[in-house]
């Protein structure tokens, strides 16, 4: 008996074959005259290929390769064998875009099937992958919008990079204890995605691969998983807890915060996290790039004992009050504060030498905040949108100021990102010349400028400053496509 999932997928394929050919002609899409490039890149050449039903195949000594399908076919029942020789393997893109394909079999001699083989099949809802296939390529089934089950055979040990990418309707997920490797980005937007099952046996989960899986709850690492890449659980928004074999050599979590075994550095604070304060355990002294980015609930954090704060690491905590940075840190590297919307306070330690790019971008309602001396840096936009800071006391150690570090936002109503000078706005400053110049290069578009005494004090002219902030979330870092490259937009 169909599973309910089944019917659904089924109707729906259905329903927009059904649109879809009444808006598209169906062609003979055989890709059989020219090489083409698919959108990953890939260049496929099917020119000199054989033709066999909907397909285009191209045979070895010891068996076929299935090149291509018709882009129309709605089922791909792939055979046994052709010429007498078995089928073992699917070519690269060989079915990308089939848009109307709903069903599909594959051959039990196929061992290796290639990149981007299934990707943007939007039908595509069930495969069952067979025994004796070991090798899959990146992106297999990207952007498989409907595709909500797949059996992984007990001889495939790696899922690779890109391979659900974009596999929205996915709910859940068991990687069995035969894969060791899970690729990165391997589970990306795989928004409907809300358990999934690390078996034990895995042992490494690249970058990304499971960000912007926005409904997984909680995520429970075996003790053979020693290997954790870079923003693996970022932009999970409903994740509340993190949990941890006890016989994990690498990781270990307290409270459901991720730590390494050692409990010296916090790797990932659930963005769900219920609770409004934490703190951080003693014997923590690290906080991980990203670690806090996204936990909208938090509104206190007490960091004493901390001696390192990895970039980016507050970034969106749109909650968070107030912030103290421990005594012994040197530097904020990038946006560590970045749409901390409601921050009206932090303190800043005595050995602070360095504020990075968008620093504390978009603190719209910070307003008190003392450099101290020996600050020398300050980053591009570090103060940019924080519109209630209007007094600011810039120490003479500073030697390096940023494109638009101070004394800029952009309104409401700003087209092309077009900034404009914070009115009210009062800064002085004693004798450092980076100072100085950055004053000069603002003077131009102000209004009044004059020194008084051994400083620079800037007076804008005008009314009162009406910030919306604009909610951004950390997902729009990455692309939109894995094909495309990752960018960073403060």
């Amino acid at each position: 008996m169909r599973t309910w999932k089944q019917l659904i997928c089924g109707l729906l394929g259905t329903t927009l074959c059904a649109g879809l050919l009444g808006a598209v002609p169906v062609a003979a899409a055989m890709t059989t005259e020219n090489a083409t490039e698919d959108d990953s890149g890939i260049s496929v050449d099917t020119s000199g290929d054989a033709a066999y039903d909907v397909f285009t195949y191209r045979g070895n000594d010891t068996g076929v390769t299935i090149t291509s399908c018709d882009t129309s076919a709605t089922a791909a029942n792939l055979p046994e064998e052709i010429d007498g020789k078995p089928v073992t393997e699917i070519g690269d893109a060989a079915f990308m875009n089939c848009q109307f394909l709903t069903s599909l079999t594959i051959p039990s001699h196929v061992t290796k099937i290639g990149e981007s083989a299934f990707s943007d099949c939007p039908m595509l809802c069930t495969v069952s992958l067979p025994e004796g296939l070991r090798e899959l390529g990146k992106g297999t089934f990207e952007s498989c919008t409907m595709l909500s089950e797949v059996n992984i055979p007990s001889t495939l040990t790696e899922l690779p990079e890109a391979a659900f990418y974009n596999c929205s309707y996915f709910p859940s997920f068991t990687v069995p204890a035969n894969i060791q490797t899970i690729g990165s980005e391997a589970f990306y937007s795989c928004t409907a995605l809300q358990e999934v099952t690390l078996s034990e046996g895995i042992v490494s989960i690249g970058d990304y691969a499971f960000q912007n899986c926005q409904v997984l709850e909680t995520v429970s690492l075996p003790a053979s998983c020693t290997t954790l890449g870079n923003y693996v659980f970022d932009g999970c928004q409903a994740l509340t807890a993190f949990s941890v074999a006890p016989e994990n050599p690498a990781y270990q979590e307290q409270d459901g915060v991720l730590f390494t075994a050692d409990g010296e550095t916090l790797l990932r604070y659930p963005q769900a996290k219920a609770e409004t304060s934490y703190n951080v355990p003693e014997g923590c002294t690290t906080l991980a790039d990203w670690s806090f980015i996204g936990s909208t609930a938090l509104e206190q954090i007490n960091i004493d004992g901390v001696t390192a704060i990895g970039e980016d690491c507050f970034y969106y905590c749109t909650a968070l009050k107030s912030i103290t940075v421990p005594e012994g840190i040197t530097e904020l590297n990038g946006a560590v504060f970045a749409y901390c919307l409601s921050m009206e306070e932090a303190t800043l330690p005595s050995t602070i030498r360095k504020l990075g790019n968008h620093c504390f971008y978009s603190c719209a309602k910070l307003k008190k905040l003392e450099l101290p001396d020996g600050l020398t840096t300050i980053g591009d936009q570090c103060f940019y949108n924080c519109v209630a800071l209007l007094q600011m006391n810039l120490p003479k150690s500073i030697t390096e100021i940023g494109e638009q570090a101070i004394g800029y936002y952009t309104p409401s109503d700003a087209k092309d990102n077009e900034a404009k000078e914070i009115d009210q706005l009062y800064v002085s400053k004693d004798g450092s010349e980076a100072v100085r110049k950055y004053m000069q290069h603002w003077r131009a578009n102000t209004y009044k400028y004059w020194l008084i005494g051994g400083g620079i004090t800037v007076v804008v002219a005008g009314g009162i400053v009406t910030l919306i902030a604009v909610h951004q979330s950390r997902n729009k870092i990455r692309p939109t496509s894995r094909h495309a490259s990752a960018t960073k937009k403060k």
